[in-house]
């Protein structure tokens, strides 16, 4: 359950080049296999999922389909297929060290969705990159 948070967290926040905030020493080790698993199936380039910490998304369903690949990994889609802030909530509030900026992320970007879930966790990532850069970082 413990690494299912930490997941969680780092789907929410996290690049592996890091240009923005740096992913958490606990958290490194759980998304291990993770990028590699959502990259062999979507495609996406990762050149355009490491920019999304500098604000930059390029316009690709597949960017967005790796997003979604990302969060379905760890549980946190609902049965229509989008991200379910209710259990990404209660999950953040467990880590001390993520907990206020995560929630303000989470508060600022609870209302967006989109057509489908590529787009729908597209537009949620975005709406994070740009609540709060600094603290933004993805895997």
């Amino acid at each position: 359950m413990k690494n299912l948070i930490f997941y969680c967290l780092v789907v929410l926040f996290a690049v592996t080049k890091v240009r923005s905030a740096e992913i958490p020493e606990e958290l490194k080790g759980l998304v291990a296999g993770v990028r590699e698993k959502c990259h062999r199936e979507t495609g996406v380039d990762l050149e355009h999922v490491d920019r999304t910490v500098e604000g930059y998304f390029h316009p690709s369903e597949l960017l967005g389909c790796y997003f979604s690949c990302i969060f379905n990994t760890f549980e946190l889609l609902d049965h229509d297929g989008h991200l379910d802030f209710d259990k990404v909530m209660t999950k953040l509030s467990m880590v001390e060290s993520l907990r206020d900026h995560g929630m303000e992320m989470i508060a600022a970007c609870k209302h967006v969705t989109g057509a489908n879930p590529c787009e729908s966790a597209l537009n949620i990532v975005q709406c994070f990159q740009k609540a709060n850069p600094e603290k933004f970082f993805v895997v």
